[in-house]
């Protein structure tokens, strides 16, 4: 019987690459003075690039349950970077970012790029390419 070889899996290289990628993005982002996490960051990013939502549409978007997008918010929204706005309904609110949550935008997202270009720099163009390619195509698989 072959000898299996956790390290060697996927889950594992995945788990492994996306916890010290996070890491990495999280030093940057606190060496512009903010305490704003990746995770945090993400949602930044859906919001300036999909437009104002609500929170079940953000929950969706990024796999997560509302009670943890919501918490998200509540931190975000301390940190005056979104805005909640009332809907129809009172259980409805409309989330946009402030001016403040649209600077930070581009700030974390330069520092993003910056940190995913240092740890992609192993690859050539089209390896890097070709990775993406295959870590969505996994990724589709799976949803």
């Amino acid at each position: 019987m072959k000898k299996y070889v956790f390290t060697d899996s996927v889950g594992y290289l995945t788990t492994t690459i996306s916890r010290i990628l996070q890491q990495k993005l999280q030093a940057k982002f606190k060496s512009t003075g903010s305490n704003t996490t990746p995770e945090q960051w993400r949602l930044l990013v859906v919001i300036s690039n999909e437009g104002e939502m609500n929170q079940s549409q953000l929950a969706e978007l990024q796999h997560k349950d509302r009670a943890a997008i919501k918490r998200l918010l509540d931190h975000l929204e301390t940190k005056n970077l979104v805005i909640r706005k009332s809907g129809k309904d009172s259980r409805s609110h409309t989330i946009s970012l402030t001016q403040e949550g649209r600077k930070m935008v581009q700030v974390f997202t330069k520092a993003s790029e910056e940190t995913v270009n240092e740890a992609l720099s192993c690859f050539s163009e089209e390896e890097a390419k070709n990775l993406n390619q295959l870590l969505n195509k996994l990724l589709n698989n799976i949803k």
